[in-house]
């Protein structure tokens, strides 16, 4: 059952997927992201979504009173899985030749689970944030979109075909009331626990349920959309333009979305779908031939745009001019054109490929992808041309080898009088320097080490007396805050620090102080000179393109380079500075942590270990032989000395 066909929702979204490209792309212009919330594109999709489908099934519901399941997911297959399948068979002998082993372990996986039509499932469980630096490297990231789509297909017309058969002068308040259900969950969900509410159907179908709504009313209640078009109704396409342009502009990835930030962009796109007039001046723009060629196409684009921007920034990380990216999206436009129309056009058309030819040629598409991936799998992917003696330019096996094999558990009641018991407060740096006397506790014996977020303090000092939960590496345990503050002689704050930690610095501290305990601030992690969005160190460029590792002299001019960065950052300089002013204004120790892993007479910083190991997997984070090494010398150095 074919629905109306409408120019202005493909024209809307072009719109959509242009804003959703120009967001990945990262255009940046005095320091400001112009697009910052491009990626409400993907929502605005949804709605789209929600509204078709919902118009589909209504429409063969109440013409024939029956349903056809075969004839809905066939259309479904047709339209989604041939493009798709395309995308991932292509896209896999370049990450066979550009990814390092960890990622291409992940890119193989996330290829399993979008088979499967759960890769939200899978970047979720990774703990891959969503417009996060490593996420751009992610070539099928976008892929969780189209898992929450293909979800919402199997779960809504068996949810839609038995409310309407048996509730259907209900259907219109279920439908709002599953709406509200979700959003407000979302909105919970978003406030209280924001790293669970992004990729999941349950937080986004209040969106598609929006379309649904508009596609119910257009075919059951068209008295609200009045007859005479008066001054009143023409604006609102309008002026749900403007709200989804707002919204590109205004919103942001630090937002915790889905939530009520996105109503606007959701709200702004029923106004024009469901208002829209061949006499509106939107309608009209949305209506122009190559706007709406744009929309037409726009299911290639999206597939297509990420994993050519992955691979782009693997290869040419630091190439980030505007020349380039408007280059890029040539390309790929340029690239979608062509899948349109050999790949899309051809297997919608039932009279160029049957359902024979079709289920055939998906399932070798299948098989092809299937067996690519496994025997890459199967073959390993410890390849030894990353490996050069000591150093392995695949930073993710350091990052995982700290995860998993750093020795973070102290026995629940191993804070005594006999010590001195030190609670180290803060993020990931802090986690850092835990691990520093937690892996050489044989050279702190009269120590005690524990670890804790700043918002677990937070809550102590506010009174809220959580129970705290201890979390580095794999250890988690739970006992009482309270118990634990009382037997803490020192908090030492260490974090990556912000602007906005710095600013409310001073207030902890006083609070802090007032429960007579001692405080110690450090400086954050020191930062090392890395190359573009992969974070790749001038010494792994140095072995990348030499084939080996430096010698003691190329190894000494390294370190001094190392140093020139360090001293020369102005943000460290800068929050340095900040934390001195602190630490007089309140008589508390400041510990420089460059003293550990720089030389100032020397003038160099350390990059491997005497033995021969990286000390840096990242910018700004130590391997676990590197953490080894820089917590002997804390203890060589005295740097801990308290006294």
């Amino acid at each position: 059952m074919k629905i109306n066909y409408r120019p202005e929702i493909d024209g809307l979204r072009a719109i959509s997927v242009f804003a959703v490209i120009f967001y990945h792309a990262n255009f940046i212009l005095f320091d400001h992201v112009i697009f910052q919330g491009g990626f409400v594109g993907v929502d605005i999709f949804f709605v789209i979504s929600g509204y078709l489908i919902t118009s589909l099934i209504l429409k063969e519901l109440i013409n024939t009173k029956k349903f056809s399941f075969s004839n809905f997911y066939e259309r479904r297959i047709r339209r989604i899985l041939p493009i798709l399948f395309t995308v991932i068979i292509l896209s896999i002998p370049f990450a066979y030749f550009i990814l390092l082993p960890s990622s291409l372990l992940n890119f193989l996986k996330s290829i399993l689970y979008t088979l499967g039509f759960g890769s939200n499932f899978y970047f979720f469980h990774t703990g891959q944030i969503y417009g996060g630096e490593d996420g751009l490297l992610k070539p099928l990231l976008h892929t969780w979109s189209l898992s929450v789509e293909e979800q919402f297909y199997i779960v809504f017309p068996i949810f839609l075909i038995f409310i309407y058969k048996f509730f259907s002068k209900y259907l219109l308040g279920i439908i709002f009331f599953f709406l509200i259900l979700s959003l407000v969950t979302a909105q919970y969900v978003s406030t209280y626990f924001p790293l669970y509410n992004f990729y999941f159907l349950h937080l986004r179908i209040w969106e598609l349920l929006a379309g649904s709504i508009i596609a119910y009313l257009e075919l059951n209640n068209r008295h609200f959309k009045l007859n005479d078009y008066n001054n009143f109704y023409k604006w609102f396409p309008s002026v749900g333009m403007v709200v989804i342009f707002f919204s590109f502009f205004c919103l942001n990835d630090k937002m915790s979305l889905p939530s009520f930030y996105t109503l606007p962009p959701i709200i702004g796109t029923c106004l024009i779908i469901y208002f829209s007039n061949k006499r509106d001046i939107v309608t009209k723009i949305l209506s122009n031939k190559i706007i709406v060629f744009g929309g037409l196409i726009s299911y290639s684009l999206y597939l297509w745009h990420y994993p050519i921007f992955a691979f782009f920034r693997y290869n040419f990380p630091s190439n980030e001019s505007y020349i380039y990216k408007f280059l890029l999206i040539l390309f790929i436009l340029f690239l979608s054109i062509i899948s349109y129309f050999l790949i899309e056009k051809p297997f919608r058309n039932k009279s160029i490929i049957n359902l024979k030819k079709l289920y055939l040629l998906l399932v070798f598409q299948l098989v092809l992808i299937l067996v690519l991936t496994i025997s890459i799998i199967y073959k390993g992917l410890n390849s030894t041309s990353i490996i050069y003696d000591k150093i392995n330019l695949d930073n993710k096996v350091y990052k995982a080898k700290v995860e998993l094999d750093a020795p973070s558990e102290y026995p629940l009641d191993n804070f005594n009088p006999l010590k001195k018991n030190i609670l180290i407060i803060g993020n990931s740096h802090a986690v850092d320097l835990f691990l520093f006397f937690r892996t050489n506790s044989n050279l702190f014996i009269n120590y005690n080490f524990r670890f804790s977020s700043t918002e677990s303090l937070q809550d102590y000092l506010d009174s809220k007396n959580p129970s705290f939960t201890e979390a580095v590496g794999d250890y988690a345990g739970k006992y009482s805050e309270s118990d634990l503050i009382e037997k803490t002689d020192i908090i030492l704050l260490s974090n990556r620090w912000s602007k906005s930690d710095l600013k409310s610095l001073e207030y902890l501290i006083e609070r802090i102080i007032k429960k007579n305990k001692k405080v110690i601030l450090t400086t954050q992690n020191i930062n090392i000179p890395t190359i573009g969005i992969k974070e790749v160190s001038l010494f792994d460029k140095f072995i990348t393109e030499n084939k080996r590792n430096p010698n003691d002299e190329e190894l000494s001019i390294l370190e001094k380079e190392y140093f020139d960065f360090m001293i020369n950052d102005t943000k460290r300089n800068r929050f340095n500075n900040r934390l001195t002013e602190i630490s007089k204004k309140y008589d508390v120790k400041l510990l420089d942590k460059s003293i550990y892993q720089c030389d100032y007479i020397k003038k160099s910083c350390k990059i491997i270990t005497p033995d021969g190991y990286k000390i840096n997997y990242s910018m700004h984070h130590h391997t676990l032989q590197g953490i080894k090494y820089l917590g002997g010398i804390i203890h060589e150095l005295q740097w801990l000395d308290i006294n």
